[in-house]
This record gives structure tokens, sequence and C-alpha cells, in this order.
């Protein structure tokens, strides 16, 4: 099934795949690092799902996902400039005042990309990536009420013009989305019950995703003949956040986040 799938959406040389093993590249790098300051990350979402029905990407795929406990993700942005190699770059809003979103991301130097929806619109970096998520456990209503408002806000973002004005925006967003998360997790600490709060992405972050916390101790897979870091039960994980994940969507639902590539810049 994979094989028929790899000469019909990536065979070998196409842009697509191209696009992929630097997304590996990437990957591969952040791996050594993460264990050299002993920062436990893994694989998620689409990729941890190639891994386990594909043993690599996703036929289709042009997105590389992993998550890390927020303590880790913390000492990460602490630590990681000063040891990517000269051709990546972090993304966050210290190092990119146009990009806003409260995870990461490790971007390529040497490429660039254009995304959907001018998601990409405002950054200074648009090389091929990796994306960075923080772990924590949050309620679900401050979450899906934060995200809300922040697809809202990245809605508008995109129709503000070039300029001064722009700039002005972009960063009184970024402020009151850390000031929604900074709200949300207080009430969490405070109103919530420990046994009501949901391990997921943190609050305005942009997205949810609902999983298990019992992720730790950390697992190895197969991803593109190379061993990473997986949750130590993918596919509990999976099953909950995909439903039948072994199963193939249907052809119209099979979606790429990238309008075009060009790569080796």
């Amino acid at each position: 099934m994979s094989e028929d799938l790899r000469v019909k959406y990536n065979p070998d040389g196409s842009i697509l795949r191209q696009h992929q093993l630097k997304m590996l590249d990437i990957l591969i790098v952040i791996d050594g690092i993460c264990k050299k300051h002993g920062i436990k990350y893994w694989i998620s979402d689409g990729t941890l799902l190639g891994a386990v029905r594909h043993g690599g990407f996703i036929p289709w795929d042009d997105d590389l996902d992993i998550q890390m406990m927020r303590k880790d993700f913390k000492h990460f942005i602490k630590i990681i400039s000063k040891e990517l190699p000269e051709n990546l770059a972090l993304q966050t809003h210290k190092t990119d005042k146009g990009y806003i979103a409260p995870y990461a991301k490790i971007r390529d130097l040497h490429s660039s990309i254009s995304e959907y929806y001018n998601s990409d619109v405002n950054y200074k970096y648009k090389g091929v990536y990796i994306d960075v998520f923080p772990m924590e456990k949050c309620s679900y209503v401050f979450t899906r009420i934060s995200d809300s408002l922040h697809a809202h806000l990245l809605y508008k973002i995109s129709h503000v013009r070039a300029g001064l004005m722009r700039r002005i925006y972009l960063n009184s967003m970024f402020y009151l989305l850390t000031f929604i998360y900074s709200l949300f997790r207080l009430l969490d600490c405070f109103c919530v019950k420990k046994e009501n709060l949901t391990f997921t992405y943190g609050t305005a972050c942009g997205y949810y995703n609902f999983v298990n916390s019992d992720i730790i101790p950390l697992s190895d897979i197969n991803f593109e003949g190379h061993m990473f870091n997986a949750p130590h039960a993918p596919e509990l994980i999976l099953k909950k956040q995909y439903g039948n994940y072994m199963e193939l969507p249907a052809e119209e639902s099979r979606e790429t986040h990238t309008l075009s590539v060009e790569l080796n810049k």
C-alpha cells in the first residue's frame, strides 16, 4: 500500500519528497541536541501517524511536528539557538517579530515556502520547518475559548496592511495572546479541579489537541529509517486523535499545508 502511495504522491526526486527529506534532516539535528541536553521530546500528530502507518511520512504530508512538556520547551528555547548549525534558525516572536504563535518553529534558511491562507505573510523566516509544541494540562473550556480567539486574531492579522501599523498590531496581538495564556493558566490553578484538566497544547496556542497524558516513559519508533522518540503507547494516542488511524482518508481529504516550495536557495 505505502509503495503505491509513494509512487503517486512523493516519488524520489519529487519536490514533495525533497521537502520531506529536508524536514527529516532538521529533525535529526533537533534529536541530537535534545539528547545532548536531556530534553524529552516526541514525534506527534501526523508525524506519529506516518511512523506507525507508513514507517515514515504520510506520503502526501508536508508537515512535521514534535511535542515536549512546557518545562522542557522553556529549556529548549533557551539553548537551541546556540546549538543550531548556521543553516537553521529558531522562529519565535523574539527572533521574528512577525511571528506571534506561542509554539516554535525550527526553520531552514536555504529554502522558501508559501502556506495557505497567507498565514506566513508577516514572517521574516519562510524556509522549510518543523513545529515544536509545548504540552501541559489545561482546562478543556478555557483551551477551546482561547484557541478560537487566537484563530480569529490570526485571520484579522492577515488583512492588516504592511508597514508600521502591521508591526504595531502584531506586537499588540502577541502580548494579548500572552496575557490570555497567563490568565487562563491562573484560572486553571485556582478555579479548576486537577481531575478536570486535560493534556493538550498550551492555551492560546491556536490549536487544541486533547490526548492522553500517559506519554512518559518514551519509546523509540522508526521514522524514515531513523529511530526517534515517541509516546510509549503510540496506538492509544493515535486512536484518540484519529479513531481508526490505519484507514486511509478519502483522496479529497489528503491535504497539504504548502502552496509552493523553493529549495536550496
